[in-house]
């Protein structure tokens, strides 16, 4: 990226501006911090809030560099690794301050120790690490996922063969389904004479969640508009993970008002969104969130306009937004991944975006879009419209934005005869968009587009 690119650039994760070096340099080593923790990032000194470039003095560069490098040498444990670089743009001087992702996590400042000196990025902001969120630095630093950890709580009793058994035969395997082969692929160990599982083993391979990892499924919200102020319908998946992307599409399409039929892990239907495209980014919230998040949900919200899924952690640390589709790939949950992959519902690594935007263009509609919210990842899919006539789309409109009105009241408000706003209606409900509700003088009628 060019400079005038970055400078254009909004800050989030990776990127912060400062007008100036300040005299306390408390903002800057959080910063450093907090980049270390996670995926790297720059600072760019000389650029003010509203994006002007006001450079430093041609005179402060060193002196710059040399505050900064004693500052973090002195302030940071473990030392980042932390480089300086000058840019010269529009007859001024910027200076970069580029700091890698560390592999010695925590980094934190030592004054105030790991436990409240610690930072992670959430958006443009630094904030202290819980005490969750520093036992995942601590498991990055030995190169570990959250879905290796064994889990002593429990027993191997939890397992459910019924799963174990359709996962052997997804993949063709003409074995007896047991927990010897749950050890193997090390989801499952025995020590002291007792069988433990692996939490990726719990979360794979049960029925359903226990309640200790309920925060591990998904939920589901359909709104009877383009916004959060009319809530239709909601509910929760709570099923193990191999069992949950089914699950999650058959609610999609219930949402949606699709037929869907599933034959093993193949579906066939006119869904608004590419079942495909809507299958990948389900699979990708279940792999790749940060199950270390305790209490935050995947979420499916279904609007009149889109389809938003929503998973907890911004995207993995090395790679960022301008990297999705490029074929790039971080594994955050290595044995749920695995198991996803041999079970068929992972292709290829690193091509799951690529085949999102594909279906999409097939479909004739825009791409889905990516975003990192906070300390979230949000893909959003626009829904197919329908190409209806003028009074008919009248009729759609106005039900979109007042739900729940009767005949009478939709002509009244169309200014036309009841008998035509009735005909209008029984049309709308025999192309499925329109759903009626109750009897006689109670009657309504809602949009299920």
């Amino acid at each position: 990226m060019n400079p005038i690119d970055i400078i254009n650039a909004p800050e989030g994760r990776t990127l912060e501006f400062k007008r100036e070096l300040p005299q306390k340099m408390d903002a800057i080593l959080r910063t450093v911090i907090a980049f270390s923790n996670g995926s790297g990032g720059q600072i760019i000194i000389g650029v003010d809030d509203d994006k002007m470039i006001v450079g430093v003095e041609q005179d402060d560069p060193l002196e710059i560099e040399e505050r900064l490098s004693s500052s973090i040498y002195d302030s940071i444990s473990p030392i980042p690794s932390v480089f300086f670089q000058t840019i010269a743009i529009q007859d001024k001087v910027l200076f970069k301050i580029k700091v890698l992702s560390g592999p010695s996590k925590p980094y934190y400042l030592r004054i105030k120790g790991p436990e409240k000196g610690s930072y992670v990025r959430v958006g443009s902001t630094n904030r202290v690490v819980d005490q969750w969120g520093l036992t995942e630095l601590r498991r990055q630093a030995m190169n570990r996922s959250i879905d290796e950890e064994i889990e002593t709580r429990f027993g191997c009793d939890l397992f459910s063969m019924q799963v174990l058994g359709r996962y052997l035969s997804w993949r063709g395997l003409k074995i007896e389904p047991d927990v010897s082969y749950l050890e193997k692929e090390k989801l499952a160990v025995r020590f002291n004479g007792d069988c433990h599982p692996s939490i990726g083993g719990i979360l794979l391979f049960c029925d359903f969640l226990p309640e200790p990892y309920e925060y591990a499924g998904f939920t589901m919200a359909l709104y009877g508009g383009g916004d959060r102020s009319k809530l239709t319908h909601s509910h929760s998946v709570k099923t193990g993970l191999l069992d949950m992307p089914e699950a999650v599409l058959d609610g999609v399409g219930s949402y949606l008002g699709d037929d869907v039929e599933i034959t093993g892990l193949r579906r066939k239907e006119d869904m608004a969104i590419p079942v495909l495209a809507l299958r990948e980014a389900i699979v990708n919230a279940i792999c790749h969130r940060d199950y270390s998040m305790q209490g935050a949900v995947n979420k499916i919200e279904v609007f009149s306009d889109r389809v938003e899924i929503v998973s907890p952690g911004p995207l993995p640390t090395g790679i960022a937004l301008d990297d999705l589709g490029q074929g790039l790939s971080e594994v955050r949950n290595g044995q749920i991944v695995k198991i996803f992959r041999k079970a068929g519902y992972i292709e290829q690594l690193g091509t799951g975006i690529i085949r999102m935007r594909q279906a999409c263009g097939k479909a004739g509609l825009s791409e889905p879009q990516f975003q990192e919210v906070g300390n979230f990842f949000k893909v959003t899919f626009p829904r197919r419209k329908t190409n209806l006539p003028p009074d008919l789309a009248k009729v759609v409109d106005l039900l979109s934005d007042q739900t729940g009105l009767g005949s009478s009241q939709i002509a009244m408000q169309l200014g036309i005869h009841q008998n035509t706003a009735l005909n209008r209606l029984k049309k709308l409900q025999d192309m499925g968009i329109v759903n009626k509700m109750g009897r006689g003088a109670g009657v309504r009628y809602e949009v299920i587009l």
